[in-house]
């Protein structure tokens, strides 16, 4: 089984279930096992909190155990939180923010191997889900992103996560691969992203 997790990447939100870069994974997959089932978990504005919580839970324990792999997207909707604060002028402690991320990685990733220790997990790298603003929040946004990918990296080694460089390959293509939101992949940012996690 193929199991999906994550936020509004993994759901396909903009482009339909139909187009995500889950659903294409998944049909590479099934050339080199006909017989995979395939299971989307994804949730549109999922925090790494949420997707902690949701492992956690034993009646996600049995499709976990079943899987022979497994796809994460997470981190922007927490990164999102921090642009919103910035944007309202309400502000964010963004070390908790990065902290509590940091975190939950470890809680998501020490429930998938204790509950699967063989299942092949690749875990996206984050881009910049904030809209182009004034040229320093924009550094501000590089660099939290910057410090987010660090952890997906650190916990992936932890837990032998394989990493799928999708920050790199989208980076400076945004208008290219992302849709009018500027927030979520479009019909090519899927594909590219399914051709990166069937090559990684």
């Amino acid at each position: 089984m193929y199991l999906a997790l994550g936020d509004s990447i993994t759901t396909g939100y903009g482009v339909g279930s139909n187009q995500s870069f889950a659903n294409l994974y998944y049909k590479n997959l099934l050339s080199f096992d006909p017989s995979l089932r395939y299971i989307n978990l994804g949730v549109n504005g999922l925090t790494s909190e949420e997707l902690a919580a949701m492992v956690g839970q034993k009646r996600f324990h049995t499709l976990i155990a079943q899987a022979k792999f497994i796809s994460l997207t997470i981190g922007s909707n927490d990164l999102l939180a921090v642009g919103k604060g910035l944007i309202s002028g309400s502000g964010s402690n963004i070390d908790l923010i990065l902290g509590n991320f940091n975190h939950n990685l470890r809680l998501i990733g020490g429930q998938i191997r204790a509950i699967n220790p063989s299942v092949l997990v690749k875990v996206a790298t984050i881009y910049n889900p904030l809209p182009p603003m004034d040229k320093e929040t924009d550094a501000f946004a590089k660099g939290l992103v910057k410090a987010a990918n660090h952890s997906i990296l650190n916990q992936a080694r932890e837990f032998h996560f394989v990493v799928v460089p999708v920050a790199k390959a989208l980076r400076e293509r945004e208008q290219l691969l992302l849709g009018p939101d500027h927030l979520h992949p479009n019909v090519g940012g899927h594909r590219l992203m399914a051709d990166l996690f069937t090559r990684n």
